[in-house]
């Protein structure tokens, strides 16, 4: 959607003169309205380019001024008010109020075909979210049939990044890269994020100082990033979450360059996490499905079935563990109710494993999460590294979680 500014830009407003409210010329414009009433505010909608003349304005100075700060708390984009007849120019009562509510307020010569810059400014605007649509619709069949095609989450980033122009980013939701896919020059965040596989800790912890990131968690809607220099964030973002179930499994991030970011992008994003959220459920069936069959190789090998000890070796080896060679159980003991937070917490820890590389394998046993390890110099430090990730999940509340590792077992 075209912005004041954009529109002004406009042959048919090439005489005009922006008097006030310069700092409010990024509002968006959703059509051009002629307005003849002095309560006009009151018929509009909000972002409406308002045109008028000072004969259909209240007469009243204080009047005057209520007319310019209803129709800013309207959210109407700006004024354009006729010049050369009945007044030589806007006065400065209307440009000071202007100025405070940064609402633009714009001088027009008396001259001025209002019908003809309302048919030239709306007809653009028509095009212009004609073309988003087309434009939106194009990046969600391309990203839908990625789905079908079996595409996973690094192909989503590229796909999404080639569409729109602009570097794309897909995290956890504790914003641990998954994937990502660079188009540009990129700014002192992206490098740390490439360097250790995840959002610098200082960018994190001010979104959650500037409640950016409690906002999302409430609205579940993405949400447009200024550049916050002081933590790396040189470049404006849109940050989104990925939502599965109305709940957050992850984040994906829309980094600007030398294009600033756009109407566009947003719908993109939109579509993005969609798809996203779609690939991260087919996974989290597949990892259901594995669940089960790990819960059941951890459950005979708690009881103990004789017998059965060639096949269990096969089937632990297909998850990289040797029970030929030594290895022990750990036991998760985390206070928690409730299937989907099992299922969070299991998923959790088996993408801990998956992205450390550790010889272990993750099952559900008896409403608890088991971890099945190879016995070696790093066990202690698997251990500590289960519980400091399932205490940063958070599903365990208050309560601190534990890790139980059993003896050594052959």
């Amino acid at each position: 959607m075209a912005t004041v500014a954009e529109i002004l830009e406009h042959d048919l407003f090439t005489d005009a003169k922006i008097v006030a409210g310069q700092t409010g010329l990024h509002r968006e414009v959703r059509w051009v309205h002629n307005a003849g009433v002095p309560d006009a505010a009151a018929w509009l909608n909000g972002g409406e380019l308002v045109m008028t003349t000072i004969f259909n304005m209240p007469q009243d100075i204080e009047d005057q001024r209520s007319y310019i700060v209803q129709m800013a708390d309207k959210e109407v984009a700006g004024l354009v008010i006729t010049t050369g007849r009945y007044i030589q120019e806007i006065p400065r009562h209307l440009r000071d109020t202007a100025d405070s509510c940064a609402f633009p307020l714009i001088e027009i010569a008396y001259t001025a075909r209002f019908v003809d810059i309302a048919k030239a400014i709306n007809e653009r605007i028509a095009e212009s979210t004609l073309h988003h649509a087309q434009r939106s619709l194009h990046i969600h069949k391309t990203l839908t049939q990625l789905v079908l095609e079996g595409g996973n989450l690094e192909h989503l980033a590229e796909q999404l990044a080639d569409l729109i122009g602009h570097s794309v980013s897909i995290e956890t939701e504790r914003f641990d890269a998954i994937a990502t896919f660079n188009i540009a020059e990129v700014d002192e965040d992206r490098p740390y994020t490439q360097l250790h596989g995840r959002t610098d800790p200082r960018l994190v912890e001010a979104l959650e100082q500037e409640n950016i990131l409690p906002h999302i968690r409430k609205t579940l809607r993405p949400k447009h990033l200024q550049p916050m220099p002081y933590v790396g964030l040189q470049m404006e973002r849109i940050l989104a979450p990925i939502v599965v179930h109305g709940e957050i499994y992850g984040y994906m991030w829309i980094i600007a360059d030398e294009h600033k970011l756009t109407e566009i992008d947003m719908m993109a994003i939109e579509s993005g996490t969609t798809i996203a959220a779609l690939m991260m459920l087919y996974q989290e069936s597949v990892q259901s499905a594995e669940a089960s069959l790990k819960g059941s190789l951890m459950s005979q090998l708690i009881q103990g079935n004789a017998g059965r000890e060639t096949i269990l070796t096969d089937t632990s080896l297909r998850y990289g563990v040797d029970l030929r060679s030594a290895y022990a159980m750990m036991v998760v003991e985390c206070h928690m109710s409730g299937s989907q937070k099992l299922s969070t917490l299991y998923r959790s820890i088996n993408q801990l494993i998956a992205t450390d590389g550790w010889e272990a394998v993750v099952g559900q046993f008896a409403g608890q999460i088991v971890v099945l390890a190879q016995d070696n110099e790093h066990l202690k430090a698997l251990a500590a590294r289960v519980q400091e990730r399932v205490a940063l999940s958070k599903v365990c509340g208050d309560t601190t979680p534990r890790v139980g590792v059993s003896g050594i077992q052959q």
